[in-house]
């Protein structure tokens, strides 16, 4: 049993980080896009967005972040044959008494409709990835990763936690 088991967890960390709702060279596209769209996101205080997806040679394509309002962005189109594999967007800036520090429920959401994955960055310069397989949000990197709003305070709507399912979300933002 216990060969069994040092076997079964073996082949775990050998796993692909994408047969678990998160792929690297995503992330890293994803990641590089926030952090050029987020210092005119925090200035302007309005969402960016976009979309990352995967053609039929298997490229990885990138869409421009389009600007949004205060608290929405509407995502701009792929090229014809690509297939959406993430979204991306930006929470804007610091708003003392506004919950952007996390995903929201609406964000969570519409990943899982989609059926895709996605990547938030925040005001305090966090990213978060959002498995809409899982249902569920995870902390990629904590406060200062990303660009940051030097407005920015430390838990001025609670402490985060570093994942949260879709209840938790709805607890939290309810």
């Amino acid at each position: 049993m216990h060969r069994f088991l040092a076997v079964l967890a073996a082949l775990f960390f050998l796993m692909p980080v994408s047969v678990f709702g998160q792929d690297a060279q995503i992330t890293a596209v994803a990641k590089a896009a926030l952090e050029k769209a987020q210092p005119d996101s925090i200035r302007r205080n309005r969402e960016y967005c976009g979309l990352i997806g995967r053609d039929a040679a298997g490229r990885i394509i990138v869409t421009k972040a389009r600007r949004g309002s205060r608290a929405r962005c509407r995502y701009p189109e792929l090229p014809r044959g690509v297939q959406t594999v993430a979204t991306f967007h930006t929470h804007g800036a610091f708003l003392r008494r506004f919950d952007n520090e996390v995903p929201s429920v609406l964000d969570l959401l519409s990943e899982i409709r989609a059926g895709t994955d996605g990547y938030v960055s925040t005001p305090g310069g966090r990213l978060w990835f959002m498995d809409g397989a899982r249902q569920e949000v995870r902390l990629l990197c904590d406060i200062g990763c990303m660009p940051h709003d030097p407005r920015f305070v430390r838990n001025a709507m609670g402490q985060i936690a570093n994942r949260y399912t879709l209840d938790d979300l709805k607890r939290r933002h309810y």
